[in-house]
């Protein structure tokens, strides 16, 4: 089964906004059901130590209908509150070719 993972960078017009953003983002995510991907995919959420205005999600899922899944609820759900505040975004998504951990 593929691994696909996100990396998901938003970047806010203050720190106020961007903790704002990922308080309600970590309570979106624990609000989250859906059966049919159930311990199929996890976030990691992250403010930037360099950077506080600077956040990213790092998605993994397991499976095309998990990734699928997420798109849709992230369309209907977490783009709509990202968007009450200014902001810039990356998206870059990638299938996982290797993991190295020493």
């Amino acid at each position: 089964m593929s691994v696909i993972k996100r990396l998901n960078v938003n970047k806010f017009t203050s720190e106020g906004d961007n903790d704002a953003f990922i308080e309600e983002l970590k309570q979106m995510w624990l609000a989250w059901k859906n059966p049919s991907i159930a311990n199929k995919i996890s976030v990691d959420i992250n403010k930037d130590r360099n950077d506080p205005t600077r956040m990213t999600a790092f998605v993994s899922a397991t499976g095309y209908d998990a990734i699928d899944a997420m798109n849709e609820w992230s369309k209907n759900v977490v783009m709509p509150i990202r968007n009450k505040y200014q902001h810039e975004n990356i998206l870059i998504d990638a299938d996982l070719v290797a993991t190295i951990a020493k």
